[in-house]
């Protein structure tokens, strides 16, 4: 095994050394002393860019129904404001706050638990407390002020009108000075904090509403109906300015921290507002196990039915025992969400921080023995969207390292130990890469003060989350697309060893040339076994790589003292397939590569129970990090009635039956794509998923679409 600090190396071969500086331990405590100051002066900035970004926005009073709170805010009036750049802390928005503790004691109550913690803490700490008490005094302030303007909007109304404005200032004044003590207010709150916040990751918001729902329902101050139209007015609210890749995922169901099933009536609201608002946000996804009830999945299938790509499965039989093997407390792995898009996280415990690698590039390396192919194209793409710039690509992996002559390989046996050393040289480069960035956090990083101070661990000791302010550390390497690879390896072993209808050399002739004027052995390499057709002699292939990837991230020596995430995850794939060159699957350049540990597009030709089985034999639950795959169905096979329904219910329990950590089942009108590619405007109202989020389709990006449509499973 490579470690960090030393490359593995082979005879007369040049790599790459890193060297890592020796230094004194004067040294050492100097440059500690002056990142510490550093971190403290951060800190004191990043509550003054808070107020200020705070004090020049624009209280909102909406012209209808009760949630007050602003949309956007005025930073360049902040920015005015201060001397120095408007930084308000480190924070990637790809984790939930911790929504329990926000609610259980409001702006105010976290800002005077900060301060007087800050007499019981010395030097950073209690600076960091200090910038945490300021964010959440300004917080409940910007409050208020929602609450002196409703009532002055009252006053000058008259009837149904003042009554409404009313009800608004009192939820705010209430919400300004205190914890929620209704659902209304509690929701309210949420709303405030979400979007000083910046927005980002949900998290089980059913599970953290769901108290203030039930004791107004016992009391009889709120009934079904008002509670679901303030929910409705919450998701036009999360639907206002962008959609897309928003990070707005909300997890429904699962089990609570004790085991129990948690699945609750707020549970069955939330999809019901989200059903009747029919918009793009917030992502729902769904946790099952072996003890949800039958009507949670009928209403999840429902969710799928609609056909926006809403409703992903999360699987906790199958999830939380992975979670608990890497270290994590079984209260707190049975609390886990996910983040901005399908990545799992631990719900007000936990943030994210991720790298990735490109396993198809790895296969081109391994085919090249270190070097690229040909390129018949200018890397060039944009991330998501049409309306986005496009940028220069190139690949993140290492070049030059040499894993072995293809031509000169007499069995498969030969090229594929070739292909794990190079893929894994590459794991261990990004592994050390990760390392690198989850040392500079924890030395140089500085946490948003307002996101920390909704953190007990935070809030008690005053240590910034990077330094153990998360109970749980959250660090991933992702490495998606292995489907792509095997399918590639498949193609090798059938074409070029076991029927030997080309050689090696002949095959890195044809990859060179893009397959043009190499049509019938193109022919040949599509024909061999493709992953998500449950054909063992590829899906073995995947699982492997799989398997190899695992076990080498959770092994891998971490600042932290505990494992590394993997994850069976790219959310970069439409990047990555502009910088690989054809691969022997039959693929040419630019031809999209699989997402995640989903099939080719196009190339899952046996039904979804066919990809069921093929992305179940992959050590999908061992990847707790994510390892999402997508079913993605034509609306001619599942129609919107009872037998699609059905249909759908029989795949999440299929799923189920076979260990599967996470899918995302999307249907769509296929010959309505492509009309909307060519009449753009009649179709604004057509939505589909795209990785971990779902969007409007006719914003993506033209090569986007197109991945969209050919992952399209037919009738098989």
């Amino acid at each position: 095994m490579v470690g960090p600090g030393r490359i593995e190396t082979k005879a007369a071969t040049p790599v790459l050394v890193y060297y890592w500086p020796i230094m004194s331990t004067a040294i050492q405590s100097n440059q500690q002393t002056t990142a510490c100051d550093a971190r403290q002066r951060r800190a004191t900035r990043a509550a003054a860019a808070f107020e200020a970004m705070v004090s020049c926005a624009v209280p909102e009073i909406p012209a209808q129904g009760f949630l007050a709170g602003p949309h956007t805010f005025d930073w360049d009036a902040a920015r005015e404001r201060l001397d120095h750049t408007l930084d308000r802390g480190d924070d990637n928005l790809h984790f939930a706050l911790n929504v329990e503790t926000l609610l259980g004691r409001g702006f105010s109550d976290i800002a005077e638990k900060a301060t007087a913690r800050t007499r019981d803490c010395q030097g950073e700490a209690a600076v960091f407390l200090e910038a945490i008490a300021r964010c959440h005094r300004a917080a409940a302030d910007f409050a208020g002020k929602h609450a002196r303007i409703a009532a002055d909007q009252a006053d000058s109304s008259q009837g149904e009108e003042a009554q409404r404005l009313e009800q608004i200032s009192t939820t705010c004044q209430a919400v300004a000075s205190q914890a929620p003590a209704s659902f209304r207010q509690a929701v309210q709150l949420f709303w405030f904090a979400w979007c000083l916040r910046g927005r980002g990751t949900i998290g089980r918001l059913d599970q953290h509403l769901y108290p203030f729902y039930k004791a107004d329902l016992d009391t009889d101050r709120i009934d079904r109906q008002e509670a679901l139209r303030i929910l409705v007015e919450l998701w036009e609210g999360f639907n206002r300015g962008d959609t897309g890749d928003t990070l707005r995922n909300l997890m429904l169901g699962g089990l609570d921290r004790q085991g129990h099933d948690a699945t609750n009536d707020l549970t069955y609201l939330m999809i019901d507002a989200a059903l009747t608002v029919c918009k793009p946000e917030p992502h729902l996804c769904a946790r099952v196990h072996g003890s949800s009830p039958a009507t949670f999945l009928d209403r999840v299938a429902d969710l799928q039915l609609f056909g926006h790509g809403q409703g992903t499965i999360y699987h906790d039989d199958a999830l939380i025992p992975s979670l608990i093997e890497k270290g994590v407390p079984p209260e707190s792995a049975r609390n886990y969400s996910n983040d901005g898009c399908t990545e799992v996280t631990i719900d007000g415990e936990s943030g994210i921080s991720f790298l990735q690698l490109e396993a198809v590039k790895a296969l081109e390396l391994t085919l090249f023995n270190g070097e690229q192919n040909v390129l018949h194209g200018n890397p060039v793409g944009r991330y998501v969207t049409r309306l986005q710039e496009p940028r220069a690509l190139r690949t993140g992996l290492v070049t030059g390292y040499r894993s072995g002559d293809f031509t000169a390989m007499t069995d498969f046996a030969q090229l594929y130990e070739a292909f794990l050393d190079q893929y894994l040289y590459q794991v261990d480069r990004k592994l050390e890469e990760l390392t690198r960035g989850v040392e500079h956090s924890m030395e140089h990083g500085c946490s948003s003060p307002f996101q920390a101070g909704t953190f007990p661990e935070c809030l008690q000791t005053g240590r910034d989350p990077f330094r153990g302010g998360f109970t749980v550390p959250c660090h991933m390497l992702f490495s998606g697309s292995i489907p792509t690879v095997a399918d590639g390896l498949a193609a090798v072993r059938q074409v070029v060893f076991e029927q030997q209808q080309c050689s090696p050399a002949t095959m890195l002739d044809a990859l060179r040339a893009n397959f043009e004027g190499y049509e019938s052995l193109r022919h040949l390499c599509r024909k061999a076994p493709k992953f998500g057709n449950d054909d063992e002699r590829v899906d073995e292939l995947a699982a492997d790589i799989a398997r190899h990837f695992c076990e080498r991230v959770k092994g891998w020596p971490t600042p932290t003292g505990k494992p590394y995430w993997p994850a069976l995850y790219n959310h970069l794939f439409n990047d990555f397939a502009k910088v690989i060159g054809a691969t022997p699957d039959g693929r040419r350049w630019n031809d999209p590569i699989a997402e995640h540990y989903s099939p080719t597009p196009g190339q899952a030709r046996s039904g979804p129970t066919a990809v069921i089985r093929s992305a179940a034999r992959g050590p999908l639950a061992d990847a707790c990090g994510s390892a999402v795959f997508h079913i993605s169905l034509s609306r001619t096979m599942v129609p919107r009635n009872d037998e699609g329904r059905q249909l759908l219910r029989g795949l999440i329990g299929g799923a189920m039956d076979q260990g599967v950590a996470v899918m995302n089942t999307a249907i769509y009108d296929v010959a309505a794509l492509k009309e909307a590619q060519m009449n753009p405007e009649g179709h604004q109202d057509l939505i589909v998923r795209v990785w971990g989020f779902s969007a409007r389709f006719v914003e993506l990006s033209a090569d986007i679409q197109d991945h969209v449509i050919q992952r399209t499973n037919q009738e098989a």
